[in-house]
């Protein structure tokens, strides 16, 4: 092989890795390759799009020539995401609020990218800011021992939000309702989408219900954050809900007008909640 050419195939590899940008740059972890696969962008609503990856949600929902997202899944999930919004004909740079469920790897770290290309805005929970501007948890995260391992693209500036907030995108209000146990600060968000006849359904973004910790911690030995997700999971379960789409999608069923979904959701998260607690008796 002649000696240029040898130089060219060499430096394209190093090359084409330094021209990803930092908040762009792959997440490791055992099931990021699963989650990250791609997934055909589809409608959830008269209002709503599904344009995330095949195992981590993020929802486009528009009013009025306006857009507002939910969720930026993984730092490498950003361009698909982008790529999904523009197939469906929507123009990113119309994003002016990007919304969070909650403040994790896999369904905040491609909201650093998401908001650098599109000039969006940011909010979240409150108690969930301080991971997403510094990270990468909050210190009564029940995950906060996995530390540096899973700290993700910062994001600059993020506006607090609290339970019955309320974001405007064109005339159409999105609504947080606090889901915390899962993640300080975890938010589900709720909208309507009505029709041309008016008839109009409750979509739900369903945040996770999980009780997943780091290694050691103990529910039992934080009241505050079991108490919180029990909450959690009795507002979610009273929610009106015709239509549900889940942080992890395939904790749902495929999108369609159910009014027992969100119910489900939260009777299958008391569930695993009950068996989580007796395995620490």
């Amino acid at each position: 092989m002649p000696f240029l050419s040898l130089v060219i195939l060499l430096f394209f590899p190093i090359a084409a890795a330094a021209q990803t940008p930092p908040d762009q740059q792959p997440f490791e972890c055992n099931w990021c390759e699963h989650w990250n696969q791609p997934r055909a962008p589809f409608q959830l609503s008269e209002n709503s799009w599904y344009v995330g990856t095949r195992g981590l949600a993020s929802v486009l929902i528009v009013d009025s020539g306006e857009l507002a997202l939910i969720d930026g899944a993984l730092p490498q999930s950003a361009e698909q995401i982008i790529e999904n919004i523009e197939s469906l004909g929507f123009n990113p740079q119309n994003i002016d609020w990007i919304l969070n469920s909650h403040a994790h790897y896999d369904h905040a770290g491609g909201i650093a990218a998401l908001a650098r290309i599109t000039g969006a805005r940011v909010a979240a929970g409150e108690r969930g800011v301080i991971a997403l501007t510094e990270g990468p948890y909050h210190p009564e995260d029940p995950q906060a021992r996995f530390g540096e391992s899973a700290r993700y693209p910062s994001v600059e500036k993020v506006h607090p939000v609290n339970d019955g907030d309320v974001i405007t995108v064109g005339t159409l209000e999105i609504t947080a309702v606090a889901s915390p146990g899962h993640a300080p600060g975890g938010m589900s968000w709720t909208w309507k989408s009505c029709n041309e006849d008016s008839k109009c359904l409750d979509v739900v973004f369903l945040d996770s219900l999980n009780a997943v910790s780091a290694d050691g911690y103990r529910f039992t030995n934080h009241p505050q954050t079991l108490a919180e997700l029990e909450a959690s999971i009795k507002r979610i379960g009273k929610l009106p809900c015709d239509i549900a789409i889940a942080a992890h999608p395939d904790q749902v069923p495929e999108p369609e007008a159910d009014q027992t979904v969100c119910a489900a959701y939260a009777e299958a998260a008391r569930k695993r909640l009950d068996r989580r607690l007796s395995m620490e008796e």
